[in-house]
């Protein structure tokens, strides 16, 4: 009888008061782990103490150098470089980055360039929207598309807002020459350009000299609307890059 009291003596501490400390006395967390074993046995440890700590709360946030984590992870990287090794490399059409708030260090995932592709008959238009989520606001916008002799055309815009202006542009050897149209008062959209490629070699899809011809046009803050002013259908692959 005196063993199975005993027993139940020894649990009780566990039992109401349910934290785990190794390497201390006076756990901060649901499991709390002082590396350097230096911390006081009352009270919240010092900033150099808690430098060598790592912790889990309840809620499940774990951290590393930090007792009181406020994110699933809280980090305090002591003005060094954070490790990671052996990622996978992808590079996709549309990908992410982390970026770290100077002022909260938080780290989140920052969208860094988004593509999509249009097919667009000879004559006609289509807009591309791009998502709200990606939120660049300003940056890079870039026009491609190739031809049935493999050769492409690539041109480049930077962008702000509706203001959208011409960098550069070449269909493989040849040129683009760029006008912009005026932009009348009460429009709410960015002005129009229109870019051309003069005597592009004609190849078996029936391209002709003006197969890379285009305008483009800004009507919202995010999205683009592209014209094929060629003589064949053409498919544009549209970037937004951030800068």
């Amino acid at each position: 009888m005196r063993k199975t009291i005993l027993f139940y003596c020894l649990c009780l501490p566990i039992f109401y008061y349910s934290q785990v400390g190794i390497g201390t006395t006076n756990p901060q967390a649901v499991l709390h782990v002082d590396g350097a074993k230096d911390n006081a046995t009352t009270g919240a440890p010092t900033a150099a103490q808690e430098a060598n700590d790592l912790v889990v709360t309840a809620t499940g946030n774990v951290g590393i150098g930090n007792a009181s984590p406020q994110r699933s992870l809280d980090v305090d990287a002591k003005n060094q470089s954070l490790r990671v090794r052996n990622l996978i490399r992808q590079v996709p059409m549309s990908y992410d980055i982390l970026t770290r708030d100077i002022t909260t260090g938080d780290v989140v995932a920052t969208s860094y360039s988004y593509t999509e592709a249009v097919t667009v008959a000879a004559g006609a238009s289509a807009t591309v929207t791009v998502p709200a989520t990606v939120n660049i606001a300003t940056g890079l916008f870039v026009v491609k598309s190739t031809n049935g002799c493999s050769r492409a055309m690539i041109t480049s815009f930077v962008y702000n807002g509706l203001s959208l202006g011409y960098v550069s542009g070449v269909a493989r050897d040849k040129i683009g020459n760029a006008t912009i149209a005026p932009i009348p008062v009460s429009a709410n959209s960015s002005g129009i350009w229109s870019v051309t490629f003069s005597n592009v070699t004609t190849c078996a899809d029936g391209g002709t000299g003006t197969q890379f011809d285009f305008t483009v046009v800004k009507p919202t803050t995010d999205s683009y609307t592209i014209t094929n002013n060629g003589n064949i259908a053409k498919t544009y692959q549209l970037t937004v890059t951030r800068l």
